[in-house]
């Protein structure tokens, strides 16, 4: 298997576990998972600064699901990943954050995998996001602080703190005036450690956001003082890592990286909108049966993943969704359903462990006390 082949399974194995969950609970929102997914796998894997095994080491780059609405789209990731689980004293406890079980009880009391990301839950949730707007503004107090512990500790040729803040939003978010006035203050202050990717997608649950928010939000940020980026292809990983090393050469404002995909044509040739409420026919699987869905790649598996999971998902040329994800497709991709190991996804292209703890080696590590 090529590696852009591992890419694609592990791109492709966030989308399913995330429409099987959010299918099994019978409500949540696949949208924003399915289309982010790229974007995700590529922050995590190839730039943030983040290791699994010990998910409060304070020199980590901090990730905040602002549409929290979305938070399939990271229980996917810490479960794959195998983010370890740590209590509240920060000890870690020897078992993953997120299990497979928990995402089978996606939404469901006493899972691990709830509806909106919850602080001190779960193991690699930065803050608790529900409210629109709420994620980005205190992705805005991180940036700040970041600047603080920077300022009293570091030494010269000796950073301790240097991490960086990357806060995923949506049109919502951006709707929302405690948004706006906590991205004045980030580009008054210059806060160049601080990313917002914005999922420019120009849908909202209602219908579209013409009916709303037809502002240019890129003119709003460029006056508040941030850099704008353009991503024309949210599937597209190394124009993904590109545009985020560009963010980190940035200097003296943050980022704003406006991300484009096609995905929301592709949801409304699902059910999406049936789940987000109350299925009429709860009973009538859209995933096929029970035991095929939840597939995941195990390291003990002899055989190769089928083909839909290493197929790159593509718009032809008017603009529809061919070849990965239709309703009716789904029937055909799923597969008995087995245990993911969290290590196979390690090996199937997650190098943030390696990435990590190679940074760790050559950076200065000190162990806070309280909160990190």
């Amino acid at each position: 298997m090529t590696n852009a082949e591992l890419d694609q399974l592990a791109i492709n194995t966030i989308r399913t576990l995330s429409i099987d969950a959010v299918q099994a609970a019978n409500s949540g929102h696949p949208g924003t998972p399915m289309a982010l997914a790229p974007l995700v796998y590529t922050l995590w894997n190839r730039v943030m600064r983040f290791d699994p095994q010990d998910p409060i080491w304070p020199g980590r780059d901090r990730f905040v699901l602002s549409n929290g609405h979305a938070s399939m789209l990271l229980w996917s990731v810490l479960h794959l990943t195998g983010t370890q689980a740590v209590n509240a004293e920060y000890e870690t406890l020897g078992r993953p954050a997120v299990t497979l079980d928990d995402i089978r009880r996606f939404r469901q009391l006493g899972s691990h995998a709830p509806g909106h990301p919850e602080y001190h839950l779960v193991s690699g949730v930065e803050t608790t996001s529900g409210p629109l707007g709420q994620g980005i503004a205190t992705s805005v107090g991180m940036a700040i602080a970041q600047r603080w512990l920077a300022a009293r500790y570091n030494k010269p040729d000796f950073s301790i703190f240097d991490y960086d803040i990357f806060a995923v939003c949506g049109d919502g978010c951006l709707m929302e005036g405690v948004g706006s006035e906590a991205a004045s203050l980030a580009g008054h202050l210059g806060l160049d450690n601080l990313c917002w990717i914005y999922d420019n997608n120009h849908i909202t649950i209602e219908g579209s956001t013409r009916l709303a928010f037809t502002e240019d939000v890129a003119v709003r940020f460029t006056g508040y003082g941030w850099n704008i980026l353009y991503l024309s292809d949210a599937n597209d990983i190394a124009g993904i890592e590109k545009a985020l090393a560009t963010f980190r050469d940035t200097k003296d404002r943050p980022t704003l990286d406006m991300a484009r995909h096609t995905a929301t044509i592709l949801l409304r040739r699902m059910a999406s909108r049936s789940v987000l409420k109350k299925s009429s026919s709860p009973s009538a699987p859209m995933v096929g049966p029970r035991t095929q869905i939840f597939w995941c790649p195990t390291a003990s598996a002899n055989t190769s993943p089928p083909a839909w999971a290493c197929e790159a998902l593509r718009p032809t040329a008017n603009g529809r969704i061919c070849s990965l994800v239709t309703a009716r497709s789904i029937q055909r991709w799923r597969l008995r359903s087995t245990r993911c190991n969290s290590a196979s996804f390690r090996q199937a292209g997650t190098a943030t462990c390696r990435h990590s703890r190679q940074i760790r080696r050559a950076s200065p590590v000190v162990r806070l006390r309280g909160r990190s």
